[in-house]
């Protein structure tokens, strides 16, 4: 074979064969398009719940920090987690009117319901890292939305004042 033969050569790719590769890279994507709306969703549930798990550690590490007590209070009604400095009645273990409001996070409306077995829905931190709450300490949530039903749980320790997290999906 001379070297212009082999430079003359009609192998290559087919129009037919371009267009089978495109139409099976087409189907791939299409299943796989609705598996990462559900992870997203799935990230977007964890995201807010790490919002909520960090007020509470927040308020224990600001607690250590400046020696005064902090809490969080979880409206279950509106939905809502309250950062706050405990300034009036030190040992009631609630969110009282007097208290000094840090923040204020509200949950996305996918959030069908937040409740918890805490006495007042309020968890305070002492300067030594402990919490003061009356009940379980647990924090439920739950999430829903076309594509993933989410339930997550958290639990302080009381004796250590350390926050768990656990998550669910469906």
């Amino acid at each position: 074979m001379s070297m212009i033969q082999k430079f003359q050569s009609k192998s290559g790719v087919t129009l037919l064969e371009l267009m089978i590769t495109v139409v099976i890279i087409g189907l791939a994507s299409a299943m796989a398009v609705p598996q990462l709306a559900r992870t997203y969703r799935r990230l977007q549930f964890r995201a807010e719940v790490k919002d909520m798990t960090s007020s509470l550690k927040l308020a224990r590490s600001m607690a250590i920090t400046t020696k005064s007590q902090y809490g969080v209070y979880f409206d279950t009604g509106k939905r809502t987690v309250t950062l706050f400095k405990d300034k009036v009645n030190l040992t009631s273990f609630d969110f009282a009117s007097g208290d000094s409001v840090m923040r204020v996070d509200t949950l996305p409306s996918q959030f069908t319901y937040l409740g918890t077995d805490i006495g007042n829905n309020a968890v305070l931190f002492l300067p030594n890292g402990t919490a003061g709450y009356t009940g379980g300490g647990n924090v439920y949530s739950i999430a829903a939305s076309s594509e993933v039903v989410g339930i997550q749980a958290t639990n302080v320790l009381a004796s250590t004042g350390r926050v768990h997290t656990q998550y669910w999906y469906y």
